[in-house]
């Protein structure tokens, strides 16, 4: 990313699902290095025609995006890969750092669902 220039758009995806009838994800980041602009619903808890109920709350201050996915009575879930959501980040200064996922998952059948995540580098020039 290059100060002064973007917005970027960093896609939240997942693959390898199977039955999935909540997603909540926490993703943190540097706020001295990336503003968040928006955040907007992916495509993947949509599958079969659902309409899923989409929140996320962004705290600037401590670089914290959460979001929450729910399909609500849902007996089938969503399965294999897609985009969960996309956040568009403005970056405001140069340097380096991380964005942490963290999560969980239920599944359509009750239980939860193993989720693994991993960190995406940030590099602001």
């Amino acid at each position: 990313m290059r100060v002064g220039s973007g917005p970027y758009t960093v896609p939240v995806s997942i693959s390898g699902a199977t039955g999935l009838s909540a997603v909540t994800i926490s993703i943190t980041f540097n706020p001295a290095l990336l503003r968040v602009r928006s955040v907007s619903e992916g495509t993947f808890m949509r599958q079969g025609g659902a309409a899923p109920t989409f929140t996320q709350q962004v705290d600037p201050a401590a670089g914290r995006i959460d979001i929450a996915i729910v399909r609500s009575g849902d007996q089938v879930g969503a399965s294999t890969a897609g985009l969960l959501a996309a956040i568009l980040f403005e970056p405001v200064a140069a340097g380096t750092g991380t964005l942490n996922v963290s999560g969980t998952g239920t599944r359509a059948a009750g239980g939860a669902a193993t989720l693994q995540f991993a960190p995406a580098g940030v590099v602001v020039r």
